[in-house]
């Protein structure tokens, strides 16, 4: 039996976080596939929220995508996808933190209440985010990752996100921004080994 199980929904955002960076690490780990309008009674018992990621080490579970990438990072310690230094990790959280509470409201406003806003109201969002766009962009120049030339958590956390509205992105929501060196960010992380093999777990 593996140490490492992975109960997981191919599409979640948070569940791609966790699959990315066991890949990264190189780590062998079982994939339970959940659906997530009906749990499995498993992901039920161990998450208070019956919500996917949920990774159980040894027996232990352990929950919500952030804390698990970190968990696993600190745990194997080969490939690190941390920063060396406090300041470095703190940055890295700052990240997770912008995307977990701010670009990740306005993303979800856009994919699911578009049709309910009001013009003003859809116009105040593509603000928004065009500026949180600028943001990533701004952090990515000069360097092919949030935190540098090494793929981090950082990325890690946030690229499934901006994947997410690359998807979501129609004519009829309103322009957005065109930011090549976003564009060039996605690709560098879609195109690593990691990713592949992480879809292709279904």
């Amino acid at each position: 039996m593996l140490e490492l199980i992975l109960h997981s929904y191919r599409r979640c955002p948070f569940a791609i976080r966790v699959r990315m960076t066991l890949e990264e690490k190189g780590l062998s780990y079982q994939v339970i596939e959940e659906d997530l309008s009906a749990p499995s009674e498993t992901l039920l018992k161990l998450h208070p929220e019956g919500k996917v990621p949920l990774l159980i080490h040894q027996g232990n579970p352990i929950f919500e995508s952030c804390i698990i990438t970190e968990y696993l990072d600190e745990v194997f310690s080969e490939n690190p996808l941390r920063p060396a230094t406090p300041w470095g990790r703190a940055q890295m959280r700052l990240w997770t933190y912008w995307c977990n509470q701010i670009f990740k409201l306005d993303l979800d406003a856009y994919k699911y209440e578009w049709k309910e806003l009001s013009e003003m109201d859809r116009a105040a969002l593509l603000i928004r985010l065009n500026g949180h766009l600028r943001k990533l962009a701004d952090a990515l120049r000069g360097q092919a990752f949030l935190m540098g030339q090494q793929l981090s958590l950082a990325d890690i956390h946030v690229f499934p996100f901006y994947r997410q509205l690359q998807k979501a992105r129609s004519p009829d929501r309103g322009a957005f921004d065109q930011i090549p060196v976003l564009d060039e960010w996605l690709e560098r992380i879609v195109s690593r080994p990691s990713f592949e093999r992480e879809m292709k777990h279904f």
